[in-house]
């Protein structure tokens, strides 16, 4: 085949709601069926914790730790677009997490996302679901810099996220 004919066509996005479905299909050319666990692990959380369900967290939570393994990694190549080693010329010089290369950094940070949507995809979420938990977080978070708390109170609080639904 030559490269004319594997080359896909352009595809205009303007929202996450474009990027969902682009998302789930190159999950699945690539082995997983984000898409389709997410939709199983919705389905079994909607109809208890009976074996199915069980199976289905197992699968959908290897899945997650691929993914997250993969989120990870793009964060430690997004660190190296950083002098953040304080043993080089950069630190010394006062330009330490100076940013070196803005072009690999924000590819790295578009890695990030293609992984973060695979996650929330196998975590039974659309779009929607991440714009209403997004507002809800938000307002938990101005809350808890407008009550200006510590972080030694973080743990006690932590029940403010189980709320979030």
């Amino acid at each position: 085949m030559n490269d004319a004919t594997n080359k896909r066509p352009e595809v205009q996005i303007r929202s996450l709601e474009d990027i969902w479905p682009l998302q789930g299909e190159l999950n699945t050319r690539a082995g997983f069926d984000t898409l389709g666990l997410g939709a199983q692990l919705a389905a079994a959380d909607r109809d208890g914790t009976g074996e199915g369900s069980q199976e289905i967290r197992s699968k959908v939570g290897r899945a997650i730790k691929n993914y997250l393994d993969a989120l990870a990694d793009e964060c430690h190549e997004l660190h190296q677009c950083l002098a953040w080693k304080h043993w080089y010329q950069e630190a010394k010089q006062g330009r330490q997490y100076e940013l070196q290369d803005i072009q690999n950094a924000r590819v790295e940070a578009t890695d990030m996302l293609f992984f973060w949507i695979s996650i929330c995809q196998l975590l039974g979420m659309g779009p929607q679901d991440v714009y209403r938990l997004y507002a809800k977080k938000l307002a938990i978070n101005h809350r808890r810099q407008d009550e200006d708390r510590s972080q030694a109170e973080h743990g006690g609080h932590e029940e403010e996220n189980r709320q979030v639904v």
